[in-house]
């Protein structure tokens, strides 16, 4: 059957493709060097006196800069915001670096949340101080996260409007209803230097990606027998245990006992009935999930599909491990602010050792100070050694394909973050791996309805530079758009690398011949919402195993070019060789569309316990 779609999903690439193609006649007219500004970074261990200077804490996504003019938003409705918290970001960088640097005398000596808030979070004493500013100026604070990374408030737009001197404005294009901020956000005085951000004053990227679905299997399974699962040579969670070496793990007692798991879920449910039928039929115990709510509170019911997908494939995966739902509704939260805010709540619970992503949109629909946000917050899960897998994108290199417009999928394209991208994966009966190549599709549509492929690509945004861990046989290979007529948002051909983060890192299967229960039926999905569960899963039963033996947790994503990186016959990826995602190929190595290839868990917990 064909895919379901978020509400609005299609509508929405329509505008932002024809914003695209505005921005990208502006661009070819404009002057050479231009960039929208960006937020810059200011800790002190003290207040500081009045600025003299205001500083801009928010800008917007380079997709709307040739919007026609919004309607002003009811002085009196009410807004969530965040405020992102200044770090000493000099400190925090230079430690992390050394807490991923093998043969260092901090590495793997991972941070606790009151570690992170003695070495680098504002002091009580400038914390009260944007705790009284926000007080004076109409705000009402909703929440202060334990890691004072951020503060969850509301106002009214008027108040929002007067502390930030910018105007809120609602817009209209093509279906698609957004608010946005005209004017340049600015602080004054002594916090502006303790205010990094604010994350909430548009609400234009929505998350858009979706895995897609072949065909329904069974018309019901509801009290039904399981033969048809399976069938027609589907992925089954013991093919994919097999394939990947977490059978291997199985024979050594690793299935999650006392392992605790992170799944992160945007405005979708799941119905568990459906998570019920998947264990009886793949012969596990129901799995133990808690919801947590972060933003609001979403809704019960059967979702898009989503939620079924990451808690089915990960309870299957590691069968005893307890499963921590993040749910955050976007019904008053904009989905920047809403992946601020359960990175935050995840690291400041500190009770997962692997959280799994599968949402994200086109890079270009988020403003810069936006991704800055996310990104911090994904380096605090980092230094506390909690690895965060975030789905790639399930559009190949593009975004637009009518226009060529080559597009790296956010939040995965954060330097933080783990990108996992997608193979297509065959296992026969036996449950031996008969070939993995990259998932990919060229249907010719004009526009993508998560079918094209494993998202991967270089990222755009000039802040992300490419990190000094990500190297490699591979990740210099050149590729030049020229030729190809492909092009970066700004209408320069893409050439890669461009000294900037660089995806995805990793994959897993990802064709749509993966079997789960949504709604009572039994379906084929998969996309790269399978594949980075799919890596959770077997990471979480890795870190078992590593702290039996004694040893610390996988952590962020340089351990996993650091194993790359080894010498020695243990191969802890199988390299994807052949196959592209309709513009970059799979090659010996690392590559722009499976990165360094899929896992073979036993492996990297062999070469990781070995450290």
């Amino acid at each position: 059957m064909k895919q379901h779609y978020r509400k609005n999903g299609t509508l929405f690439w329509q505008l932002v493709l024809g914003l695209a193609l505005i921005a990208m006649l502006a661009s070819a007219c404009s002057s050479p060097g231009s960039s929208p500004s960006t937020a810059t970074t200011t800790r002190v261990d003290t207040p500081t006196p009045t600025q003299s200077h205001p500083r801009t804490v928010a800008n917007q996504p380079p997709t709307t800069g040739q919007l026609p003019a919004g309607q002003p938003l009811p002085q009196n409705e009410i807004k969530s915001l965040t405020f992102t918290l200044a770090y000493n970001d000099p400190a925090y960088e230079h430690d992390l670096a050394q807490i991923y640097t093998p043969g260092s005398p901090t590495y793997h000596q991972f941070l606790t949340p009151d570690q992170i808030v003695q070495r680098y979070a504002l002091s009580d004493s400038q914390l009260k101080v944007v705790q009284d500013w926000l007080v004076q100026h109409g705000y009402t604070i909703i929440s202060i996260d334990a890691l004072r990374s951020g503060i969850k408030v509301q106002a009214t737009v008027a108040s929002i409007e007067r502390s930030l001197n910018i105007q809120l404005s609602s817009f209209n294009i093509l279906g698609h209803q957004f608010f946005m901020q005209q004017g340049v956000p600015t602080l004054t005085g002594q916090i502006a230097s303790l205010v990094q951000s604010v994350v909430g004053l548009d609400n234009f990227a929505l998350p858009v990606f979706k895995p897609p679905f072949s065909s329904t299997v069974s018309t019901s399974v509801a009290g039904a027998s399981c033969s048809k699962y399976g069938a027609n040579s589907t992925l089954t969670r013991d093919k994919l245990a097999a394939a990947y070496q977490i059978n291997q793990l199985y024979k050594q007692g690793f299935q999650g006992q006392g392992m605790t798991i992170g799944v992160a879920e945007f405005d979708e449910p799941y119905d568990p009935k459906d998570i019920a039928d998947y264990a009886a039929c793949t012969g596990i115990k129901t799995p133990n999930i808690q919801n947590i709510d972060v933003d609001g509170h979403v809704a019960p019911g059967p979702g898009q599909g989503e939620a079924a997908l990451d808690l089915e494939l990960i309870a299957g995966l590691a069968p005893q491990a307890q499963i921590l739902d993040y749910q955050a509704s976007l019904s008053n939260t904009s989905f920047a602010q809403a992946l601020v805010d359960v990175f935050n709540r995840v690291a400041t619970d500190h009770r997962v050792q692997v959280l799994s992503v599968s949402y994200g949109a086109g890079e270009d629909t988020f403003s810069s100070s936006e991704q800055d946000a996310v990104n911090r917050s994904l380096r605090n899960l980092a230094a506390e050694g909690i690895s965060v897998f975030i789905s790639s994108g399930d559009c190949g290199a593009f975004s637009y394909r009518v226009s060529h417009v080559a597009m790296v999928s956010f939040p995965a394209s954060a330097p933080y973050a783990i990108a996992v991208g997608g193979t297509h994966l065959q296992v026969n009966n036996s449950g031996v791996r008969t070939g993995e190549d990259v998932w990919s599709d060229n249907d010719g549509a004009p526009l993508c309805q998560n079918e094209w492929g494993s998202g991967g690509g270089v990222s755009q945004n000039s802040d992300f530079k490419r990190p000094a861990w990500q190297v490699g046989p591979g990740t210099a290979n050149r590729y030049d758009g020229a030729s190809s007529f492909v092009f970066t948002f700004n209408a320069q051909p893409v050439s890669a690398p461009n000294g900037l983060r660089q995806v995805p890192d990793v994959a897993a299967a990802a064709y749509p011949n993966i079997d789960i229960f949504y709604t009572g039926l039994l379906f084929r999905v998969g996309g790269t919402s399978a594949a980075a569960p799919i890596w959770a899963a077997g990471a979480l039963l890795v870190d078992q195993g590593l702290q039996q033996q004694g040893k610390t947790l996988l952590g962020g994503v340089p351990t996993f070019y650091t194993l790359a990186n080894h010498s020695g016959n243990v191969h802890p990826y199988t390299d994807i060789t052949s196959g592209n995602n309709l513009f970059y190929p799979a090659t010996r190595g690392w590559d722009y569309a499976t990165g360094w290839g899929s896992p073979n868990f036993n492996e990297i917990l062999q070469l990781e316990a070995g450290q």
